[in-house]
């Protein structure tokens, strides 16, 4: 029986970032499904959740925080892993109160992201 590919969403809205995550996701044996918003990811999993997450903190509209909330209003259960390039005092908390499993720092590296997603088969 062969393993099932993990699937990783990646909600961030620079373009290039999500380029860059995809790649990094792809390296790591996982299927990145990239978004530009949070919006169009809740959209997504209507239809199919995935086994992770990868949320920028500061998005257009609904902002990553908001993102975490939301999922949990709705009862969706998923390793979330929020990152930024930019971190106020007392989001790091929030977030993991939230339930994020973890909150990164802009440029992640291979090594960081592999252990913050530690196995999802």
């Amino acid at each position: 029986m062969s393993e099932r590919t993990p699937a990783i969403a990646i909600v961030d809205d620079d373009e290039l970032v999500r380029r860059a995550l995809s790649r990094l996701v792809a390296s790591l044996s996982c299927q990145p499904i990239a978004f530009s918003s949070a919006e169009a990811f809740l959209l997504s999993v209507d239809d199919a959740v995935p086994q992770g997450a990868l949320i920028d903190l500061h998005l257009p509209g609904m902002t990553g925080l908001e993102l975490l909330e939301e999922l949990d209003r709705r009862g969706i259960v998923m390793k979330t892993i929020v990152i930024t390039g930019s971190e106020q005092e007392g989001t790091r908390e929030r977030c993991l109160q939230a339930g994020a499993a973890a909150f990164l720092n802009k440029p992640v590296s291979r090594d960081t992201l592999a252990d913050a997603l530690g196995t999802l088969r």
